[in-house]
């Protein structure tokens, strides 16, 4: 039986019976999919992407800013003044101003969206909570807020949120019912440890993470939930809350051995990733590639509940080969 991309990732995100793994390149730069396309022979991403077997198109654009002021919410790498590098109460927190999101234009993003409906599409949004709070703050002070001032710290954590919960909206808006997921990207995980306690998880970002949860689910979409790293203690939280799927599985990370988790989660939420960008794919070879794909694929076989990728981004110490090498053996399982 032939599914398209569309159904296919439905099905498996559903746990249901698929003519093959889906697969997908989240985080893969445009250049390297570009290189990719040009390594194989095809003209184009989207021509590449049916050749190999690609089911889930990542939007490369978001809502553009269309103003000329500051735009705080979306990155503070780089610069030398944080918002909330000096802050004491909940008062000053409150009197900061946010971006208006009407200063956002989707019309990139509904373009895209909709030339790209033979995919399954993630509509994005990136909405990085976590890290836009360390941003803000200065990661020590952020990581210290959470002991001495933690009223401070929930109010400048809420404050982020309502901002990418009406990003989150207009994003879905600008979908028209044509987007099938929707990321949420916060990094808790390192290659050791939680960079948290599951704890402090809990209390200070699980209540406002559920809240774009809930406006995700509220527009019919799949929700993905990012995490890179060992983030095995908060798994049942993600489930809890409602994710539908869960990436990148950083398998290399302690306690993200992709064969226990999918006998202790199948059937309770979809893993997407889990092939390893750290020494499998740049090294080889490619016939070790193969082999741990198809060992990787039968832990759930075709009764959903797994989408084939790399445990990250495929960047560019991994030989376009060794790529190719993950998505035909998929093809072919």
């Amino acid at each position: 039986m032939y599914m398209n991309s569309k159904e296919r990732v439905r099905r498996a995100v559903a746990f249901k019976e698929v003519d093959r793994v889906p697969a997908g390149l989240f985080g893969t730069p445009t250049y390297y999919e570009e290189g990719l396309a040009k390594y194989i022979g095809t003209g184009s991403i989207e021509e590449m992407y049916c050749a190999l077997g690609v089911d889930i198109w990542h939007c490369k654009f978001g809502l553009k800013y269309v103003d000329d002021t500051p735009n705080p919410p979306q990155n503070y790498a780089g610069i030398t003044k944080l918002p909330f590098e000096y802050v004491y109460t909940v008062d000053e927190v409150e009197a900061y101003e946010f971006p208006d999101i009407s200063k956002f234009d989707a019309a990139e993003l509904a373009k895209e969206i909709e030339e790209h409906q033979q995919f399954a599409v993630c509509g994005g949004i990136n909405s990085a909570i976590f890290h836009h709070y360390l941003w803000m703050c200065g990661q020590e002070n952020a990581l210290c807020y959470l002991k001495s001032q933690p009223d401070v710290a929930k109010a400048i954590i809420r404050r982020i949120t309502d901002f990418f919960v009406e990003y989150l909206k207009k994003v879905l808006e600008a979908g028209r019912g044509k987007i099938d997921i929707i990321e949420n990207c916060n990094d808790f995980g390192t290659q050791r440890s939680m960079f948290i306690s599951p704890d402090d998880f809990r209390e200070f970002f699980k209540p406002q993470l559920k809240r774009l949860y809930d406006t995700a689910k509220e527009y019919g979409v799949m929700y993905m939930q990012h995490s890179c790293g060992a983030i095995a203690p908060i798994i049942p939280d993600f489930i809890e809350m409602g994710a539908d799927i869960l990436n990148p599985i950083q398998v290399m990370a302690d306690g993200m051995d992709i064969e226990r988790l999918a006998k202790e989660y199948k059937g309770k939420i979809t893993f997407y990733g889990g092939i390893d960008t750290q020494h499998l794919l740049p090294e080889g070879p490619e016939e070790r590639i193969r082999e741990e794909a198809r060992k990787t694929v039968g832990y759930f076989d075709k009764e959903g509940g797994y989408i084939l990728s790399g445990s990250q981004g495929l960047l560019d110490d991994i030989p376009y080969s060794h790529a190719v090498a993950m998505l035909e053996e998929n093809m072919s399982a």
